[in-house]
């Protein structure tokens, strides 16, 4: 039948259409010839499909209704008592019904012919990006899931996509039991499988990955689950392999449904009990698991999802980094990386069609990239980056009772900042302060409409809740620039138009405003949440935004009005910066764009990133000013850019005044490390004599003399 299909498909139309009506004409004399008393009304379905598959509905239209009338007019005995009126009702019903068929044929057509179209375009789509990622040395973004930098070959790993998939197999009553002892025999061996590798790696396993197969162990043992498998197997006779799937799935659907990402996350640990029972009762080979076991030297494993216990047989000798596409922070598989030191970057689109095995790559999870097909010059600056990052970390990580201060004891606050809800995580697992940059801007991005008020709540919520009495700071919605959504239009676009950016471009956008303070405020009444509006120009824009806000807690009737806070990384800001302060409860200082403003450089320039930028005497006297004047007005200060998370640039922030950083939470323990080894006093004398010199070069050596007597 397809072929047939295939055929019609590639003939021309005028050929088709002469072949169709050949056709026609064909069925319609089989259908006089035989007279009336053979009838062969659904003979016409093959010409009038034939015109409807090709989308030739005049044609298919046409014949739907001319054949009947032609037959029905031939057929109807004129000189009888028959009735004329019911033999008009049924060639009516009839070429209703072909018309009816002749809509559905075509749409199916079209809807078939988009799909192929869409699919072409997807295809060549992932062909240009992989010939541009070949040619030029792409940088592929994600995010980080796991500290550290590596550099290795690609290996794609494909698992089978099939594993909770199972085509439905009817069984005779007689099988039932048959099917649940397969059942059972496949739970027991699962569950000998994990407590071997309990035993097998108990002297070389980690806190967590210990409680991950206990869990996994808690899963493959509970009664009520595998009950509703057998009770499938008993009522809709069926085998265990489609029960198994279809349980799995049913809670996997359940789970990835709440609002919790802590919970959602876990349905990968469901998939992972279900793919490792179905592998027990046959339904698919150990031949993709045990690829992961023996891998080459310098493998960077890429794949759409990393489960669990992929993580249990990956071979640590060889395998140097992750990239993923679905894993999130939370997930088991980001905690056992994270315990192993292995770098990993997830939430890269479509990264097992981008890549292929055999790539090099650079994995730099602290900037959350990956690069492919790196240039020397590239490859030159990672490893020096590399180089910097290896001498600052740690020979020890700090233990869960150290706290974040200096050696003389003065309490320095660390906070993260995050770009998701579900990273929110990271805090509780790195012991921080809590959240002192929430970007909002993941909610409005790669989205066909603006997220509606229980969209925003949810995730704002959930983060405060789960770090509850820990303060969690949200900057509003920081558009403009390089981040432009795709529904711009009507006042976002005039916004975009006149260059507007982050709190002058909300104010623009008074509707989407509104409705984002709304969410923040909900959020606020059940946890420590706070409001910081970013990208502020002017005390004028600061004024009518907390108008705005004032107007919103009237209007909805909130009890408790959160702090509000500016982030400062403007010129601009730091110009009025002493009347700024006079109307927020704190102020955080951005110092990527800050330096990027004031020193005119690229932002996308790797010369000119973070903390080199930042050590630049016009951006420390910029960024002292700031201090200074929050300070004597006695609101809250935070430094959020890259400069908080680096030691060099924690060493001078202290030095200057500031007791709050936040950061990746990857930095954190190395922040607080060097933090622990020098005195207030010795922040201060660097501070006071970077401030003091004229070059960066000045700077850079101030500080390294500073840190070089710590132990790193």
């Amino acid at each position: 039948m397809q072929s047939v299909l295939r055929f019609i498909e590639n003939t021309n139309t005028k050929t088709a259409t002469v072949f169709i009506i050949s056709l026609a004409l064909v069925v319609l004399g089989i259908d006089l010839i035989t007279g009336r008393e053979v009838q062969f009304p659904l003979i016409y379905v093959l010409p009038v499909g034939i015109a409807a598959w090709r989308n030739q509905k005049t044609l298919a239209y046409a014949m739907s209704i001319v054949l009947p009338l032609v037959r029905g007019i031939y057929e109807f005995p004129w000189h009888t008592s028959a009735s004329l009126p019911i033999a008009s009702i049924n060639t009516l019903m009839e070429i209703a019904a072909l018309m009816l068929y002749s809509y559905l044929v075509d749409k199916t057509a079209t809807q078939k012919k988009r799909l192929q179209k869409t699919i072409t375009t997807r295809e060549q789509e992932i062909s240009l990006l992989r010939a541009f990622a070949r040619n030029t040395g792409t940088t592929l973004q994600g995010r980080g899931l796991s500290p550290g930098m590596a550099e290795g070959v690609a290996l794609v790993y494909l698992p089978p996509e099939s594993e909770l998939t199972s085509a439905h197999q009817a069984i005779v009553q007689d099988d039932v039991e048959v099917e649940i002892n397969r059942l059972d025999c496949a739970l027991a061996a699962a569950i000998r499988e994990l407590d071997n590798t309990q035993k097998q790696f108990s002297g070389d396993m980690a806190t967590a990955e210990s409680d991950l197969l206990d869990v996994h162990l808690a899963m493959l043992k509970d009664v009520g689950f595998w009950d509703k498998c057998r009770r499938r197997v008993r009522e809709d006779l069926i085998k265990i392999e489609q029960a198994v799937a279809e349980e799995v799935r049913d809670l996997v659907t359940m789970m990835e449904g709440l609002k919790q990402e802590f919970i959602r996350e876990r349905s990968a640990d469901i998939r992972d009990m279900g793919r490792r029972v179905l592998r027990n009762i046959g339904t698919f080979g150990e031949g993709s698991p045990n690829r992961l076991v023996s891998l080459p030297p310098n493998t960077i494993l890429v794949a759409k999802e990393l489960l669990p216990s992929d993580m249990l047989q990956l071979d640590r000798t060889n395998l140097v980094a992750l990239v993923t596409e679905c894993n999130g922070p939370a997930s088991h598989v980001a905690i056992m990386a994270r315990i192993r030191n292995i770098p990993a970057v997830s939430d890269i689109k479509d990264v097992t069609s981008l890549l292929e095995t055999g790539d090099r790559l650079l994995v730099d999870a602290e900037a959350d990239t990956v690069t492919v097909a790196p240039t020397k010059v590239q490859v030159a600056r990672f490893v020096a980056r590399r180089s910097q990052y290896a001498s600052l970390e740690p020979t020890a990580a700090p233990g869960p009772a150290q706290n974040s201060a200096t050696k003389d004891g003065v309490r320095i606050g660390l906070y993260a900042n995050i770009g998701r809800a579900d990273e929110a995580h990271l805090v509780l697992e790195y012991k921080l302060d809590g959240v002192g940059l929430f970007r909002s801007e993941f909610l409005f991005l790669n989205v066909d409409q603006p997220p509606d008020l229980d969209t925003q709540f949810t995730a704002y919520s959930a983060v405060a809740k789960m770090l509850n009495p820990h303060p969690v700071v949200i900057r509003t919605m920081d558009l403009g620039g390089d981040k432009i959504p795709r529904f711009n239009h009507t006042e976002n676009d005039i916004a975009f138009r006149m260059g507007k950016r982050g709190l002058a471009f909300s104010l623009t956008e008074k509707a989407m405003f509104r409705a984002q303070l709304r969410a923040i405020l909900r959020a606020a009444q059940g946890g420590d949440v706070r409001i910081m509006f970013p990208m502020v120009m002017s005390v004028a824009d600061l004024r009518e935004a907390r108008h705005r806000v004032d107007e919103v807690i009237e209007t909805d009737q909130f009890a408790k009005r959160p702090p509000i806070g500016a982030m400062v990384e403007t010129p601009a800001a730091v110009f009025d910066i002493h009347e700024i302060v006079k109307i927020v409860d704190f102020v955080s200082i951005g110092t990527n764009d800050l330096a990027h403003f004031i020193l005119a450089t690229d932002r996308q320039s790797q010369e000119s990133s973070g903390v080199l930028s930042f050590m630049h005497p016009s951006v420390l006297r910029a960024t002292d000013q700031v201090v200074r004047a929050a300070l004597k007005q006695g609101v809250g200060l935070t430094v959020c850019g890259e400069a908080a998370g680096n030691p060099a640039g924690a060493c001078l922030l202290v030095g200057m005044g500031v007791r709050n950083l936040s950061m990746n939470p990857f930095q954190a323990a190395r922040v607080r490390h060097i933090l622990q080894q020098l005195t207030l006093e010795q922040t201060e004398a660097a501070a006071r004599d970077a401030l003091g010199v004229t070059t960066p070069e000045d700077v850079q050596q101030i500080v390294a003399s500073t840190l070089r007597g710590t132990e790193v």
